[in-house]
């Protein structure tokens, strides 16, 4: 999907192409991090209200172009669906404590999922937080040198 622009996009998703929804999806397009709210609003090349930015990802969302992860406080984060997450592909997600850059993490098992079959699971999130491998490297080559 990354390969499009943000105004193909919105018509592929049959959704109305504004410079807002068009603003907020070229930032979350620009890099592969996940934004919480206060960040989209400093970030924004247009002016938007607080409430415009929350039901355009609401809807953005809603239609699968951006993930909304939480983390274990709480906080909402907001990630353009740069991969397939669909409720078939399942899968965890790592935010690089260093980078910010959040990771897709494989699948996962299928045993676990035919389990949550048997129950009506609204949303899930699953959001790990670390040091991804290059930040790692970094921290461990900072720490041979000191």
């Amino acid at each position: 999907m990354d390969k499009q622009s943000a105004e193909g996009i919105l018509k592929l998703y049959a959704k109305r192409t504004t410079d807002k929804r068009l603003a907020l999806l070229k930032l979350l397009m620009s890099v592969r991090k996940a934004f919480d709210f206060s960040e989209l609003e400093e970030q924004l090349s247009v002016l938007m209200d607080r409430v415009t930015i929350y039901r355009t990802l609401h809807t953005f969302v809603k239609v699968g172009l951006v993930i909304k992860l939480v983390d274990h406080r709480g906080n909402a984060f907001f990630m353009f669906n740069h991969t397939d997450h669909s409720k078939l592909s399942m899968h965890p997600h790592l935010r690089c404590r260093g980078c910010e850059k959040v990771i897709c993490l494989p699948s996962l098992p299928e045993e676990y999922l035919e389990k949550l079959k048997k129950f009506e699971i609204g949303e899930m999130y699953f959001l790990m937080e670390g040091l991804c491998q290059e930040c790692k490297d970094t921290n461990d080559k900072d720490c041979i040198l000191k």
